[in-house]
């Protein structure tokens, strides 16, 4: 028996109960790249000679090392899942999925990558799929070093472009209308530029795989966890949405802001009040503060109500104008 065969046997009876225990995580402080390293080199998962670099952003940790061309894909998902369990255990919640990318280590010109997250152990640890499931779902993907153009891929949409993933269909079957609904929704996303759009594309892909192989009641715990993806990045896609309309907003308001200031107020009630206020919000926009809120306020409870002739109104927009920029209020109206 090689030493090879026993070092994978090995890697797969520590797969098989590692990932126990991972349904419930607490959350831990977010880990630092050094942490992460650190990490990983102590659990011995891989060879000694192997430098780690690390990454961490938002849950999603991105790791870059060099390994042999050698070394199989399965080989590589077993290592993929065994340094995501690992960074869990330590961690807790505050790790959502692992990338790693493998450098080839002999002509350091191609890269395999693979990604493993909360669906693929939730999945095994709570046994609703095996270990040879787990691993026929994860994909590795090869890249070219250097490029943001990819070679060959085990699921095409990783890479794929918006028509791309608009253009997917449904593979009739079981739960077809519920996969179909589900797949309109990640075609949304991807309308609205959802930033993982690609990867939701490339998880149906895999369930609907599985339906054309036969295997419906395999796709029941992934189907259950994409909804939950898709469901984020819906919420993800409402707030960029929302956050560009504020910004328009913003923009326009700031528009608006610029007119008002270009002259001074006309002259008639409170004049010499509303005045002083229309030359501190000049001042205060020339020296690039923001005064989004109180030339607003300016505008609607001041120039509004001297608009309709209302005095008593004018002069409390005075007051509260001045105290919203510093200013203390006196009783001289004239």
């Amino acid at each position: 028996m090689s030493s090879t065969f026993l070092t994978r046997a090995k890697a797969r009876t520590l797969l098989a109960a590692a990932t126990l225990g991972l349904l419930v995580l607490p959350a831990w402080a977010a880990p630092s790249q050094s942490q992460i390293v650190e990490t990983i080199t102590n659990a011995k998962i891989l060879p000694a000679s192997v430098a780690l670099n690390a990454r961490y952003s938002m849950g999603e940790v991105s790791l870059y090392m060099y390994r042999s061309a050698k070394v199989s894909d399965n080989d590589l998902k077993i290592d993929s899942v065994l340094i995501t369990k690992t960074l869990r255990d330590k961690f807790g919640a505050d790790i959502k999925a692992v990338q790693l990318n493998f450098y080839d280590k002999e002509s350091k010109a191609q890269i395999r990558q693979c990604t493993v997250n909360q669906m693929h152990l939730n999945s095994f640890a709570s046994r609703q799929i095996s270990q040879d499931q787990l691993l026929a779902f994860l994909n590795v993907t090869r890249l070219n070093a250097g490029s943001t153009s990819s070679g060959s891929t085990s699921n095409p949409l990783l890479n794929a472009n918006v028509e791309a993933v608009l253009a997917m269909t449904t593979a009739p079957g079981f739960k077809v209308d519920e996969r179909t609904i589900l797949l309109a929704r990640i075609k949304s996303v991807a309308r609205k530029n959802g930033s993982n759009y690609q990867r939701l594309a490339a998880s149906y892909k895999n369930i609907d795989d599985l339906i054309r192989a036969g295997k419906t009641e395999e796709i029941i715990p992934y189907f259950n966890e994409l909804s939950r993806e898709v469901q984020l990045s819906e919420a993800a896609v409402a707030l960029q949405t929302e956050t560009q309309n504020n910004e328009a907003q913003l923009k326009n308001t700031a528009t608006q802001i610029r007119s008002q200031l270009s002259a001074p107020p006309r002259f008639g009630m409170c004049y010499r009040r509303r005045y002083a206020l229309w030359v501190m919000l000049s001042r205060m926009q020339l020296a690039g503060r923001d005064i989004v809120y109180p030339a607003v306020l300016y505008s609607k409870r001041v120039e509004g109500p001297f608009a309709a002739g209302n005095k008593p109104e004018l002069q409390r927009g005075i007051i509260e104008v001045e105290q919203a920029l510093g200013i203390q209020p006196t009783s001289d109206w004239d």
